[in-house]
């Protein structure tokens, strides 16, 4: 596979394309086939040598701390995400996400936000994190409370003010003059152009301060401040003695991955709270000109690379399903010497002539005594629900089980089997799709 890697510290030209080993997941790991990648300026600091969490024992190491993508392959331990599920995912520094397939740990991911594509779910993660933690962990903001966000066109800084209004804040934030509509349309009650106006002129006092700016913009933000605030930031530390003496709290922090927030920002994305902008999309091939474009002035949003190429996923007609059901069942699952497990989908055709040996499941075709393993989307997951056929007039049922994870529920299958001549059908319900690691009747 290709991946992103440097072999020593510098500019841009120590970035180099290269084949390398897919990895292999542990027990509690995951592998993401990555669609895209963001582009972050931590990127830079680690490519030059200015992040300490990366050293030169480290080298050769692949750059990106966030992606977007489905889950490829997963440990034996990893039972909440299943084969072919997207996700996005904020990276522990260990594993880069400038390469086509990544490891990850199950706490470092969360379920993909529907309403998004790979390109807008990978520009999420890292600043969504971030934000998230500097707003409500270490900044403590509360519904009804005031912030005001430094730096709020920016990749951190746009979802930051989108995150504290969704959670009942009074927002102003800092930008240029050409940024100035944006903001607003995301939602900031108060906008100041930092070229034209001194913040600390304009804004009443504020419960907290987030600092995605620093320098003279940090040393100026004590003033507005209120007794028993905060002043918190991603970059330098601020005055610990200053903010005791107004009796602030002060601290700078690094953002920790975090898959259960991860969730709750996907969940504001889908509810319509959060937009997340993209400025540029480049190609893993282009991943200088990529980190280049974050140094760009007045940049809005997020800078992404495109990984591998994600397939649509098309929707398949009854027909073809079932056919298509069935050869699989031909091709890849049937166990061997076991004739008499049959694919289906209820509702289906009659067996066509091309097919005479597929036997469709229904009312008084599949005989008293057969198990019917039933597989479905249950919310994100998917899941499977065993059940035996009693009457064949009626299609009544006995022995239902429980909701189940599909190796349970083959599991329960290939128990009754060992009673029973009678054969099973396995059901594959609104586009669930076969994966053989579930298991095998045998």
């Amino acid at each position: 596979m290709q991946a992103v890697r440097i072999h020593r510290f510098g500019g841009p030209e120590v970035m180099a394309i290269e084949e390398i080993d897919r990895p292999t997941p542990a027990a509690d790991e995951v592998v993401i086939k990555v669609f895209a990648a963001s582009v972050n300026p931590v990127d830079a600091k680690m490519r030059e040598g200015k992040y300490p969490v990366v050293t030169e024992k480290d080298l050769p190491y692949v750059l990106g701390r966030d992606v977007s993508g489905e889950i490829a392959a997963a440990g034996s331990d990893v039972a909440s995400f299943l084969i072919g599920d997207e996700v996005f995912a904020f990276l522990a520094p260990e594993h880069g996400g400038y390469e086509e397939y990544v490891l990850a740990r199950t706490d470092e991911i969360a379920a993909k936000p529907k309403s998004l594509d790979a390109v807008g779910a990978a520009a999420a993660p890292l600043a969504g994190i971030t934000a998230w933690q500097g707003l409500f962990e270490h900044g403590a903001l509360q519904s009804g409370q005031r912030v005001l966000v430094h730096g709020g066109a920016g990749g951190v800084g746009h979802l930051a003010i989108q995150f504290a209004k969704a959670k009942g804040a009074w927002v102003a934030t800092t930008v240029s003059s050409s940024d100035k509509d944006f903001v607003t349309d995301l939602g900031a009650d108060q906008v100041i152009d930092y070229k034209a106006e001194k913040f600390e002129d304009v804004i009443a006092p504020v419960d907290l301060v987030f600092d995605l700016i620093g320098g003279e913009t940090q040393e100026r933000s004590f003033s507005v401040v209120k007794p028993g605030g905060a002043l918190i930031s991603t970059l330098q530390e601020p005055d610990k003695a200053r903010a005791k003496k107004l009796n602030l709290r002060a601290g700078r922090y690094t953002a920790q991955p975090n898959g259960a927030q991860l969730q709750e920002i996907a969940a504001l994305i889908d509810q319509g709270k959060v937009k997340v902008v993209v400025a540029s999309t480049f190609g893993l091939r282009h991943v200088a000109e990529a980190q280049s474009a974050l140094k760009e002035k007045h940049i809005r949003g997020k800078v992404v690379l495109k990984v591998i190429e994600q397939q649509a996923r098309t929707v398949i007609d009854d027909d073809t399903r079932r056919l298509r059901a069935y050869q699989i069942w031909e091709d890849e699952g049937r166990p061997d010497g076991q004739d008499l497990a049959h694919w289906y989908r209820a509702g289906d055709a009659a067996a066509t002539e091309e097919r005479p040996d597929y036997r469709r499941y229904s009312s008084r075709v599949a005989p008293a005594g057969s198990l019917v393993i039933k597989f479905y989307h249950s919310g994100d997951q998917i899941r499977g629900y065993v059940r035996k056929i009693a009457d064949t007039d009626t299609d009544d049922t006995i022995f239902p089980g429980e909701e189940m994870e599909p190796e349970a529920a083959f599991k329960l299958a290939d128990s009754h089997k060992s009673d029973s001549s009678e054969p099973v059908f396995v059901e594959l319900v609104e586009g669930v799709e076969w994966n053989p690691a579930w298991g095998r009747l045998g």
